[in-house]
């Protein structure tokens, strides 16, 4: 029985192929389904799509009107009487400095990449967030399995010390303690129902009514998709740290944009205007340009404004790329800890807790040892394979931090 309950606790019991549901399988359909991941590439098509019109000109205007109307004497309000009225048309067009057009196209490609940076950086997330999720159903059916087969046994154990007693050759403590066991066993498969019942929950908000498929088949948690050392030295790969450049690019355009203020814009008018019968008509080209004479009162603040900007943008790379270090190495340190706990758990305290409740229940079989024994060598035996069933799941916690931090590894 116990070497069941360990050979159990490594591999499960397997389900039907029908209601099981992979790690792949579940992040393609989180993938697949997500609103937010779909709102945010909607967004970065929608940067991308302006691109081209960032660098040109405005639309040319057209010009109609009526000028110089007499609104007094005999000629008032005519049309055609007076040499100096004219019915107007023309266009006008207005042309950008082309380093300001530069700095245009410049800011919108760079807002096109960090969108999809940022879809990225949500694509991550989703898949880090559903792996945990789905490890956390994975190992609550787990631990509920050992938990089930113990109780099992437990009712056994109760139900033959009740005869014993019943019959007189057992001990009240002996029933009392078989009991004892059997509610902590059922106290257990409550608190793993209710572990079971949020990651259910947490996966039916990605996937839906896959979120109740059976999780089987998990991946190699024991090493990570890509090498651990790479994981520092390649961060301008990592989606959370992608969107810092383009907008540190952003803010660099904005501020050349700033800069080109000072140059002057300046614009081309054409126009045609038909006077009287009696009148010839009259063509006008007129040319308009900014003057920006107080710089130091508008151009200046602008810039020194984009400027400092332009440090934020700097000083919050920074910072994000620190913090990312901090998280990297910290879930590092999660996932070798976890590892070598697994590992004592299994090469030390598992075997030792498996032979104490061997001998204990040998014991009590040859009359040298009572009940009680046995039930706290069921407990300590417990105990130990749910730690490791505990650690193993820490290991996929931090094994799911790791593996989808740069793309080569967002597919275990």
């Amino acid at each position: 029985m116990l070497r069941w309950l360990l050979v159990l606790m490594m591999f499960g019991v397997p389900v039907h192929a029908g209601t099981t549901l992979t790690l792949d399988e579940a992040l393609d359909i989180a993938e697949s389904r997500s609103a937010q991941l779909a709102a945010q590439k909607a967004s970065a098509s929608a940067a991308a799509a302006l691109i081209p019109a960032a660098g040109q000109n405005p639309d040319p205007k057209l010009i109609a009107g009526i000028e110089n109307v007499p609104v007094e004497g005999g000629n008032a309000w005519s049309l055609n009487a007076d040499g100096m009225t004219m019915r107007r048309v023309g266009v006008m067009q207005e042309f950008l400095r082309g380093a300001k057009l530069d700095a245009r196209t410049a800011r919108q490609e760079a807002e096109a990449r960090r969108e999809a940076a940022i879809a990225g950086m949500q694509l991550a997330d989703l898949r880090r967030e559903v792996a945990t999720a789905w490890f956390e159903r994975f190992y609550a059916k787990r631990s509920r399995e050992v938990v089930d087969a113990m109780l099992a046994e437990a009712r056994l154990q109760s139900e033959a010390s009740t005869a014993e007693l019943s019959a007189g050759r057992g001990s009240a403590a002996d029933a009392l303690g078989a009991r004892a066991l059997r509610a902590t066993l059922m106290d257990r498969q409550l608190e793993i129902d209710r572990m079971a019942r949020r990651a259910e929950a947490m996966l039916t908000r990605w996937l839906g009514a896959d979120a109740s498929r059976e999780p089987v088949s998990p991946p190699q948690i024991r090493y990570i998709g890509h090498h651990e050392e790479d994981l520092e030295a390649r961060l301008e790969g990592h989606p959370h740290l992608a969107m810092y450049g383009p907008m540190i690019e952003m803010a660099r355009a904005e501020l050349r944009m700033a800069e080109a203020g000072k140059s002057p814009d300046w614009s081309v008018e054409v126009s045609y205007a038909q006077r009287g019968p009696a009148f010839e008509n009259m063509a006008s080209i007129m040319v308009r340009m900014d003057l920006p004479f107080f710089q130091g009162k508008r151009q200046d603040p602008t810039i020194e404004s984009r400027r400092r900007s332009l440090d934020q943008a700097e000083a919050q790379a920074e910072d994000g790329r620190r913090r990312h270090i901090a998280d990297i190495r910290a879930w590092l340190a999660d996932w070798q800890v976890a590892k070598e706990r697994l590992e004592r758990q299994r090469a030390d305290v598992i075997p030792y807790a498996e032979e104490r409740a061997r001998l204990a229940q040998s014991a009590y079989a040859g009359g040298r040892a009572d009940l009680a024994s046995v039930f706290d060598a069921r407990r300590m035996l417990l105990d130990a394979l749910l730690a490791a069933i505990n650690a193993e799941a820490e290991l996929a916690r931090a094994w799911s931090a790791l593996a989808f931090l740069v793309p080569e590894g967002s597919k275990p």
